[in-house]
């Protein structure tokens, strides 16, 4: 519709500039375009007939000169809700990463307490032998499974030789002739003997000759006899050695 005032206007401003033109040869004297009189230059027909087309253009300048403020206006509502989201995501990270902290630093305490605990749980009957700490029961006799019991109740369990080393520092302790339960079996699989205190394969092992015989199918229990060790019936009572973790 712009285009078209536009073509109107030229058309009109052609026809009158010829006809002032022609006027101008009649009388010389007369200005074509006194821009300090606008009706004698173009006439009120003129004015009136581009009056819509001014307006038009008026209301449009109007229309562009408040279109920015208001797209301006829309961006930075825009750009405050997205400060206000990330300030929300900050602040919920913020509060997660002191409660993960809170989280470890009672996790670490809860540990610090059950290790303290531990140690208190474990007999002063413990002493330390070679690397770690043993205890040897040379009173009371007891099956395989009571032993352990016993260890535990100690805050151990029945003890398991680690090496050649190991083996020498606990032998001098024992008495000769008698016999000691040690933490290692194969109840659970014939001829894989397994340490209670890992649940895995035994470490060390030095058989007396012979050894493991399974004697008669019962025989699934190891003890020690004079530096040796055996697999025996785990329902004989004999004497014991128990390990802690200290």
């Amino acid at each position: 519709m712009f285009k078209s005032w536009i073509y109107c206007f030229l058309t009109f401003l052609t026809y009158n500039l010829h006809g002032s033109v022609a006027a101008n040869l009649v009388n010389p004297i007369r200005s074509v375009c006194l821009l300090s009189d606008p009706p004698n230059q173009c006439g009120e027909f003129c004015l009136e007939a581009l009056k819509p087309m001014l307006d038009h253009i008026a209301l449009h300048q109007k229309e562009w000169s408040t279109c920015d403020p208001q797209k301006l206006n829309e961006t930075q509502e825009r750009l405050d809700r997205i400060e206000s989201n990330l300030q929300k995501l900050l602040d919920h990270r913020e509060a997660s990463s002191k409660n993960m902290a809170r989280i470890e630093a009672q996790l670490a305490a809860l540990q610090e307490s059950l290790s303290k605990a531990g140690k208190e749980r474990i007999s002063h009957l413990f002493k330390r032998i070679g690397t770690r700490l043993i205890f040897i029961e040379k009173e009371i006799r007891q099956t395989w499974k009571g032993a352990d019991a016993t260890c535990r109740q100690m805050g151990g369990h029945l003890a398991t030789i680690q090496d050649q080393s190991d083996l020498n520092a606990i032998v001098v302790k024992l008495d000769r002739g008698c016999s000691y339960w040690l933490g290692v079996t194969d109840e659970a699989k014939e001829g894989e003997f397994i340490s209670v205190a890992s649940g895995r394969p035994a470490p060390f092992l030095k058989w007396k000759a012979g050894q493991p015989n399974n004697l008669q199918g019962k025989d699934h229990c190891v003890d020690i006899y004079n530096g040796e060790m055996y697999d025996s019936d785990c329902n004989d009572p004999e004497y014991f050695i128990c390990e802690a973790v200290g």
